[in-house]
């Protein structure tokens, strides 16, 4: 499988490569699928020539998740059996012992990039406060071991977040963003789309690429449950050539129905697709009811 380079706008590309040089904390944001996790991996990679370490929040995250735990049960099986652990009054050696770091108390043991994916979909607020001094002062407190731990030379963090108007996310805490520098991933452009889904297949004929990141960037204009991310034009493209040959050139009306599973993920959006599409294979779609253009 080829190595697949991430496509973004030169500007936010060159910021990454900025904040991760300069050991800077930033927050990439923007809609799901844009590419954000995919950058963060690979930049990290090829400016630290480490792979970067991921931690993926949900509603569900505790704090033990963040900052690792004690495996009691190891340690109380283990006590059962051996008389030394028995007679062991020096309880901080004896968790020491069985402590069991989380990805993020790794990354700062090694010196490595800290990916945190999704923060915004955090449910706990108590937990923003630990990752303050984490991300501030490259310290944090480990209450397992009862001591702080100092991150490794290189230690950094990188968050990444969808926007406010994604379902299930929370706003970050402004002291949580006053820590962080911030760059904003938006929805590519035609021609940058169209790059994305080459770096993606790179064999893919390009007038079917252009024809369906033409058709996609026109259903993003209109009022769905679920609007396409790049990475489901990635997919869409993808079903194409594997169910009608890589000499593909372009989609027949037929073909685009048969495959809108790739981008059509709820039954609302499958009438308004199926509506819009019409007759037409030139990508231009008419007939829907147009989103309203939020301002940002």
């Amino acid at each position: 499988m080829h190595n697949v380079i991430p496509v973004l706008p030169p500007e936010k590309e060159g910021l990454m490569k900025f904040y991760i040089q300069q050991r800077t904390p930033f927050i990439l944001e923007g809609p799901p699928g844009t590419g954000k996790s995919l950058a963060a991996r690979y930049w990290a990679k090829a400016i630290t020539d480490v792979e970067a370490i991921k931690i993926d929040i949900t509603e569900d995250t505790e704090l033990t998740h963040i900052l690792g735990d004690v495996d009691w049960k190891r340690l109380l099986a283990e006590s059962h059996h051996t008389r030394e652990s028995k007679q062991t009054s020096d309880f901080t050696a004896l968790y020491e012992h069985y402590y069991v770091p989380s990805a993020a108390i790794v990354a700062m043991q090694q010196g490595s990039v800290l990916i945190i994916e999704e923060l915004d979909r955090c449910g706990r607020d108590t937990l923003f406060p630990v990752f303050f001094d984490m991300i501030e002062y490259k310290r944090t407190y480990v209450p397992a071991l009862q001591r702080e731990i100092t991150a490794e030379e290189g230690f950094n963090v990188i968050i990444t977040v969808n926007r406010d108007t994604d379902v299930g996310t929370v706003r970050l805490p402004d002291a949580f963003l006053r820590r962080c520098r911030r760059i904003f991933i938006p929805n590519p452009d035609f021609q940058t789309e169209v790059q994305i889904v080459l770096a993606n297949l790179p064999d893919a004929p390009q007038d079917l690429v252009e024809q369906i990141v033409r058709t996609v960037q026109n259903l993003r204009d209109f009022d769905l449950q679920h609007h396409p991310a790049p990475s489901e034009t990635v997919q869409w493209v993808s079903d194409l050539i594997n169910m009608f040959g890589p000499s593909l050139k372009k989609a027949t009306h037929e073909q685009l129905l048969l495959t809108l599973a790739a981008i059509c993920k709820d039954i609302e959006d499958e009438a308004v697709m199926l509506k819009t599409l019409g007759t037409s294979t030139t990508g231009k779609l008419s007939g829907g009811k147009r989103k309203k253009k939020n301002a940002r």
